[in-house]
C-alpha cells in the first residue's frame, strides 16, 4: 500500500498564465541529459481516499451477583465472566485528490515564458496553500462506568440479635438469666443479592402502579414521564448486578490510502483480539483491502520513460474514470463506497510540443 508522507500542496486558483513550452521531460532525467535555462516542476494529480475507521473497543464486566441470576430472576443470558474486545463499527471514505509523485515532470520554459516572467507570476498570483497532514490521527472516547455498579462493591452490614444465658450469683445462689445483645455484622452475599431481587421487584411494582393509575395522585404527563424513568433507571441498576455490564471505548482512526490502479491495496488490519493496526500489513493477517472497478473499460497507461534526447515533448495530463470503490473483508465486500472519480485509472495523454493556450496549473500540481 502506497502511504502519504507530509506534502505541501499549491492549488493555484490563478488564471492565464499560459504560454508554449520548449520542452516537458519526465523525472528523474535520463543520464547524460541537461537542462539549460528556467525550469518548473508539476505532478499529475491522483486520487487518495481519506478513511475514517470507528472501532469501539467493548468491556464486559460480570455482575456481583450472577450466580444468583438464575435462582432469583431466572436470567440466563448474562455476563458470566469479564472480557473485553473490539469490534468495527463503520467506514467513511472521501476522496481527495493528491500529487503523483511517480508521474512528475521537469518544463523547460521557452525565451517567451522567460520574458513573460512566469515564474514570478506563478509565485506572486493568489493561490490558497493547503497543508494536508497524512500522518495517522486517532481519538477516542470512554463510557464512564456507572457509579451505582462502581461502587456497589462496597461492604454492607446489618443489625443481629446475639441471645445468649449469663450467670449471675445472686444473693449467694448461682442463677442463670437469659440476655442478648446487637452485634453488627457483614451481609453475606446471599442476602445483598437477596435484596437487590427485591428493590428490581418493587420498582416494578411502583411502574406498574403509575401506569396503571392506582395512585390517587394526578401527576401531570411529564411528572409521570420523569417519574418512570427514575424508576426504570433505579430497575437497571440494580439489574446490572445481575446481568453485567457492557461498556464501549470508541475509537476513530483517520488515514490515507492511493488505491491501485490494477489491483487490490490493503488498507488496514483487524481482529476483535488487537483491534486495528496499520503497520506491516504486508506480513499481516485478517486484512481489508480497497478494491475499485472501472465503469466502463479503460485501459490503464503507464507511460513509458522514453529517451527524450533531442526530442521536443509536450505536456501530460491524465483524467478522471468513474469506479465503483469498495472495502473488502479478504475477498468479501465489507463497505461500499459508491462511485468516485479516480485519476489512477485515467490515460496519460501528451499533448502536442508548444501548446499556447494551456494553463499549467489546470493540468496537476505545480511546485
Amino acid at each position: 500500500m502506497k502511504r502519504l508522507l507530509t506534502a505541501v500542496l499549491f492549488l493555484t486558483i490563478c488564471t492565464g498564465i499560459t504560454s508554449a513550452q520548449q520542452n516537458v521531460l519526465p523525472l528523474p532525467l535520463d543520464s547524460g541529459v541537461t537542462v539549460k535555462g528556467n525550469t518548473l516542476q508539476y505532478a499529475l494529480p491522483t486520487t487518495a481516499l481519506k478513511m475514517t475507521v470507528t472501532v469501539a473497543h467493548v468491556h464486559e464486566y460480570r455482575g456481583y451477583y450472577a450466580d444468583y441470576a438464575q435462582t432469583l430472576l431466572g436470567l440466563s443470558n448474562i455476563i458470566t465472566e469479564n472480557n473485553s474486545y473490539f469490534s468495527l463499527r463503520d467506514v467513511a471514505v472521501e476522496p481527495v485528490e493528491v500529487p503523483d509523485y511517480e508521474h512528475t515532470y521537469l518544463v523547460q520554459l521557452s525565451s517567451q515564458q522567460n520574458k513573460r516572467n512566469l515564474l514570478g507570476a506563478l509565485a506572486s498570483c493568489k493561490r490558497t496553500t493547503q497543508k494536508i497532514d497524512y500522518s495517522n490521527n486517532f481519538t477516542s472516547y470512554s463510557e464512564p462506568m456507572p457509579d451505582f455498579f462502581k461502587n456497589y462493591s462496597d461492604l454492607s452490614f446489618t443489625q443481629e440479635e446475639d441471645a445468649f444465658v449469663e450467670t449471675k450469683i445472686i444473693d449467694g445462689v448461682v442463677t442463670q438469666i437469659p440476655s442478648n445483645r446487637t452485634k453488627t455484622v457483614s451481609k453475606t452475599n446471599s442476602q445483598k443479592a437477596q435484596e437487590a431481587a427485591d428493590a428490581i421487584s418493587k420498582s416494578r411494582k411502583d411502574q406498574y402502579s403509575l401506569i396503571s393509575g392506582e395512585q390517587e395522585t394526578p401527576y401531570s404527563p411529564e411528572t409521570m414521564e420523569m417519574m418512570l424513568q427514575e424508576l426504570k433507571q433505579w430497575e437497571n441498576n440494580y439489574l446490572s448486578l445481575f446481568t453485567g455490564l457492557k461498556l464501549e471505548d470508541e475509537l476513530v482512526y483517520t488515514f490515507y490510502v492511493i488505491p491501485d490502479a490494477q489491483k487490490t491495496t490493503p488498507a488496514f488490519a483487524f481482529n476483535s483480539h488487537d483491534g486495528l493496526s496499520l503497520e506491516n500489513l504486508s506480513t499481516a493477517s485478517n486484512l481489508y483491502y480497497i478494491d475499485i472497478q472501472p465503469l466502463f473499460d479503460n485501459q490503464i497507461t503507464r507511460e513509458s520513460k522514453a529517451k527524450t534526447t533531442g526530442k521536443i515533448s509536450g505536456y501530460r495530463y491524465r483524467k478522471s474514470v468513474p469506479a465503483q470503490v469498495r472495502v473488502l473483508q479478504g475477498s468479501t465486500k465489507f463497505y461500499d463506497c459508491g462511485v468516485i472519480n479516480m485519476r489512477q485509472l485515467g490515460d496519460i495523454q501528451i499533448l502536442p510540443a508548444k501548446q499556447d493556450r494551456i494553463n499549467i496549473n489546470q493540468l496537476g500540481f505545480v511546485f
